[in-house]
C-alpha cells in the first residue's frame, strides 16, 4: 500500500469539523481537540505512592546520627535532623 504524498494546508478536524492549518504529517486534529485528548491519554500512576515508613528505633538512630552537636551545628546537619524529627512526630 502507497500512501500519497502530504501536501500542507487547510484541513478539517475530524473530531469537531473545525478548519485548521495542517502544516505537519503528524497533525490529524486541530489544536483543541488534541489538547482536550492528550489530557484523557497521559499516564496516570497506577499505585498510590506513599512515602517508606522508618520503624521509631531507626528513625532514633539517624537522629542521633546527624544531630548538629555532631556535626558543628552544620546547615546539613540541621536540615537533615529536622527533616527526621518530622518524620518521628508526624
Amino acid at each position: 500500500m502507497t500512501e500519497k504524498a502530504f501536501t500542507p494546508g487547510a484541513a478539517i478536524c475530524p473530531s469537531c469539523g473545525t478548519r485548521y492549518l495542517r502544516d505537519q504529517p503528524w497533525k490529524r486534529v486541530c489544536l483543541d481537540c488534541y489538547l482536550r485528548n492528550k489530557d484523557k491519554t497521559a499516564p496516570t500512576a497506577r499505585y498510590a505512592v506513599t512515602p517508606a515508613s522508618i520503624d521509631q528505633a531507626m528513625l532514633r538512630r539517624l537522629v542521633q546520627l546527624c544531630h548538629p552537636d555532631r556535626h558543628g551545628n552544620s546547615e546539613a546537619a540541621n536540615i537533615a535532623t529536622s527533616w527526621l524529627l518530622e518524620l518521628k512526630h508526624g
